[in-house]
């Protein structure tokens, strides 16, 4: 339900000047009317008794807001800690797969140091150097160092 007072007095109740009610009324936030004795009235609805002053109303609004800060507190703190745990996992794979990079074995020279060392005829170990004989790994190896390359290690 709804009391239907003048402009003025709407105003009042609301605490508000009546160019606020005005633009209320434009806004579609309260309804209006016209009396038949031609002046605008106001549907102002009809507050609660439990929450009738406002005072009440104010205290209400921050037990509320107290509330729900303290939920959004404690959401934000579970996702930090979720957050730290991720960190702290990302941290021990990343040791875990430099670990595993130095255990396996370089069985690919890089290119240019191949083409360095085939080419290099005047060295004096170009006579005990063996043909290269290519392995079953080269392409895992060449993954590996291309792996490497874009992680920055190497």
């Amino acid at each position: 339900m709804a009391d239907s007072v003048p402009m003025r007095e709407a105003a009042d109740r609301l605490g508000v000047s009546v160019a606020a009610v005005r633009q209320r009324i434009r806004r579609g936030t309260l309804e209006s009317f016209k009396g038949e004795d031609g002046r605008w009235y106001v549907r102002i609805p009809i507050v609660p008794d439990a929450v009738s002053s406002t005072d009440d109303l104010t205290s209400a609004l921050l037990d509320t807001l107290r509330s729900e800060n303290a939920f959004l507190r404690g959401e934000v703190e579970v996702r930090n800690r979720e957050l730290m745990d991720r960190t702290r996992e990302v941290q021990e794979l990343h040791v875990m797969l430099q670990t595993a990079q130095r255990l396996i074995p370089a069985t690919v020279p890089d290119a240019p140091h191949a083409a360095e060392r085939a080419g290099d005829d005047e060295s004096p170990h170009a006579e005990t150097t063996a043909p290269r004989v290519p392995s079953q790994r080269e392409p895992e190896a060449s993954w590996r160092v291309r792996l490497r390359r874009w992680m920055g290690w190497g």
